[in-house]
């Protein structure tokens, strides 16, 4: 077994059973892993509007899915699950509303778990332990942005990266990373349009 490939072994695993839940865009990014493996996908729902007024509001929504059962030799628990969003140019971070969807989760994820907002980024850390032999549901993410483009502009939310933290027999703590292609990789747009004339 070569203990280095681990900890990518089983976030791929866990990302490619993810399959599609009620509502919003079911988005599959292909991921390049470190250390390498091969025909990875991240899967998720993002749930946001097509258009928004100029110097409105809206809510991007994620939604994640059951990760089927992790399971690799060796393997004690995963933990440190991280996953980061690139945030529209085009539209400002509305001050405190990132959040984690209340009920949405499963109980060795969601203890601990935060999102939060820094420098037009959108971060995500599940700090539980998911146990070899068991799966998880990450909880659903929401955040609110102002839009501060002209009409006409796009307003993308991006995946930037994917980490997370094997604990392996013997060997302890094994880190891995794993890259959307392209990166940054588009997970749904906005358009931005005129408000109606008086």
């Amino acid at each position: 077994m070569d203990s280095k490939l681990v900890a990518t072994a089983l976030v791929a695993t866990s990302l490619l059973a993810a399959q599609a839940v009620a509502g919003g865009t079911t988005v599959r990014a292909p991921l390049a892993c470190t250390p390498g493996a091969g025909d990875q996908y991240f899967t998720a729902n993002v749930t946001l509007p097509a258009e928004a007024v100029e110097a409105s509001t809206y809510t991007v929504r994620i939604d994640s899915a059951p990760s089927g059962t992790i399971s690799h030799t060796g393997l004690r628990y995963l933990h440190d699950l991280a996953t980061d969003y690139v945030l529209p140019r085009g539209a400002t971070y509305v001050a405190g509303s990132a959040r984690i969807v209340p009920g949405t989760g499963t109980a060795n994820v969601t203890p601990g778990a935060r999102v939060w907002h820094e420098a037009g980024m959108l971060h995500v850390l599940l700090p539980g332990t998911v146990e070899n032999g068991s799966s998880y549901t990450p909880p659903s993410v929401e955040v609110q942005l102002k839009v501060a483009a002209a009409a006409g502009a796009k307003l993308p939310v991006k995946l930037s990266q994917v980490r997370a933290t094997a604990n392996v027999f013997l060997l302890g703590d094994m880190k891995s990373s794993c890259d959307p292609t392209p990166k940054p990789y588009v997970l749904g747009t906005t358009t931005v349009t005129k408000a109606a004339s008086p």
